[in-house]
């Protein structure tokens, strides 16, 4: 288990003060104090630029009226000399600080206003990344403040929404290479900025996502075809053309019927994409059919040729909430259209049509480090009932359980990271050896159910911490010799779009069964020689430390709506 925050000896500073007096002495008698302040100077600044080169924060969604006036987002100044990565999160609902000595003054209640503030302290072309996932659409005032003064050095732009008035003079950066909005509206904000970075984009992140939430929390059927689109179309089959550097497209809610490729030339484009993300977008099964028709020709490219001799796909994640029959199919024929995934995930909701799992992942099971594989029927609103099912259809419940672990084990071999659901319920699944130890590279497995109860307690007849030993008590029984074995962190439970984002107004957390728990998992052998483990419950926080990323991606990345 990785360990962080242990704090490391320092002996120099532990050393008595009569002996670094002596060693300053010496300094100065062989006349070297001047290079030693130098040296101390070099070493402040080196430590600085480590410290505050990314600042990342939160910021709240409205603010108490209490404060008083002044400046609310106020750092001291060698932060903002150091810093080359901003973001800027959202906070809690409400954030009450009344006995603060500076508040928002003219500012109050607008996070907008304050970034720009913070955007026109940091010196002039420093900036390379700039993060604004809040609530409040940014404006583009603060979007020309930020082209202005730092035109030259920034890289990448993420943004959750963006103010839809477009100035025709506004000032835009020109050379991003990542580009993200989650709501794009009417779509004329993100159209400028992507026709003026079109050259230099390799990656790009497009959404509807708040219309994807509002919508399928008035009517989880038939939301997809409520969903607003952009009064005109952001990206179409022919503009990949015109994005020659782009490698990694993330789409969520978006129609994808105006990027399927109708020429030979169009589907070839594709070909240098290396991720592939679709979130509950319409037209998916079209989409992903008309692509099966363009990977199958890569045994016909000439080697010779400037395009890529086979797709360049490795990360493909889909979530879709109506899978139909033609979603099905044309998901199995786009996956056995190619090979060399590394990352594959799944999330399908009232899937139970699908095949089973060994039709998905047998042409890229030898290369798969992550998978995540989850269907359900819908979404869980007890801890009564668990809605996880597995995949296929074609016998008993806890028969289909076994055939899904058994052929994860036999086709994936080298893989590190696995989330899927658990036959908690099935008696006769978890007294049988499990073939999950076979798997010797595994290091990570997030189990996406939480085990159902009858009972009324919130957590059932355990304690979480009980069922996660359990779990390991089934996956890895005590044994005596052989290696130790590779596993790190196991998480239990469901990952739902609102433990992304701080979005709702109320101030109690969700239900323990709708809440992802994680644990470490420590090896010691016993003077018998068996492999005894030590669970350790950890939280988000830690975990955001442990992966060193803010929001968990890999086999953590796939979340619910619901």
């Amino acid at each position: 288990m990785a360990c962080l925050g242990t704090q490391q000896p320092c002996w120099i500073l532990d050393l008595p003060r009569e002996l670094k007096l002596c060693i300053v002495a010496f300094l100065e008698r062989k006349r070297d104090l001047y290079n030693l302040c130098l040296t101390s100077r070099a070493f402040e600044d080196a430590v600085l630029s480590m410290l505050y080169a990314s600042l990342d924060f939160e910021v709240p969604q409205q603010v108490s009226p209490h404060w008083r006036s002044g400046d609310f987002l106020e750092f001291r100044p060698h932060v903002y000399q150091a810093v080359r990565s901003l973001s800027i999160r959202n906070g809690p609902a409400v954030f009450k600080r009344a006995g603060y000595k500076q508040g928002l003054g003219q500012y109050l209640g607008c996070p907008d206003c304050q970034v720009r503030l913070m955007v026109d302290r940091i010196p002039r072309d420093r900036l390379n990344s700039f993060s604004f996932m809040h609530r409040t659409p940014l404006s583009f005032d603060t979007l020309e403040s930020l082209s202005t003064a730092h035109f030259s050095s920034l890289r990448k732009l993420c943004v959750f929404e963006i103010e839809t008035t477009v100035p025709e003079n506004a000032a835009l950066p020109v050379n991003l290479q990542t580009l993200e909005c989650r709501a794009v509206g009417d779509g004329k904000a993100i159209s400028r900025l992507l026709q003026a970075n079109k050259s230099t984009l390799r990656r790009l992140l497009l959404g509807q996502e708040r219309e994807v939430v509002e919508q399928y929390a008035q009517a989880r059927y038939g939301f997809l075809d409520a969903i607003s689109q952009p009064s005109s179309v952001l990206l179409c089959a022919k503009d990949l053309q015109e994005l020659p550097q782009l490698q990694e497209l993330d789409l969520c809610g978006l129609d994808l019927r105006p990027l399927v490729p109708t020429t030979v030339d169009q589907g070839l484009e594709f070909y240098k994409l290396t991720r592939l993300s679709l979130e509950s977008c319409p037209g998916t099964a079209v989409f992903l059919g008309a692509l099966a028709d363009a990977f199958s020709i890569s045994e016909g490219i000439d080697p010779l040729s400037e395009l890529p001799p086979a797709p360049q796909l490795q990360h493909f994640l889909l979530r879709n909430e109506m899978p139909t029959a033609p979603l099905k199919e044309a998901l199995s024929l786009f996956l056995a259209s190619f090979k060399g995934l590394r990352t594959l995930s799944l999330l399908l909701e009232n899937a139970s049509l699908l095949d089973g799992a060994s039709s998905l992942i047998a042409e890229h099971g030898l290369t798969l480090t992550t998978l995540v594989l989850e269907s359900r029927i819908q979404p869980r609103e007890s801890l009564a009932l668990d809605t996880s099912r597995p995949f296929g259809m074609d016998g008993f419940s806890e028969e289909l359980w076994d055939r899904l672990i058994s052929d994860t084990c036999r086709l994936c071999p080298n893989l590190t990271e696995l989330g899927t659901g658990f036959p908690w319920s099935e008696e006769t699944i978890r007294l049988r050896k499990s073939p999950l130890p076979t798997l010797k590279h595994l290091k990570t497995i997030h189990v996406r159910n939480f085990p159902e109860s009858q009972v009324l307690s919130q957590l059932g007849d355990y304690s979480i911490k009980e069922y996660a030993t359990k779990f390991l008590e089934w996956v890895y029984p005590p044994s005596r010799g052989g290696t130790q074995p590779r596993i790190e962190t196991i998480a239990i439970g469901p990952t739902l779009y609102e433990s992304r984002w701080n979005s709702n107004a109320r101030r109690q957390q969700p239900p323990e069964y709708l809440q992802t728990h994680y644990f470490c998992i420590d090896f010691g052998q016993t003077r018998f020689g068996r492999w005894s483990p030590m669970i350790t419950p950890i939280s988000q926080k830690y975990m955001n430390e442990i992966c060193e990323e803010k929001h968990l991606g890999a086999v953590f990345e796939p979340v619910w709506l619901r």
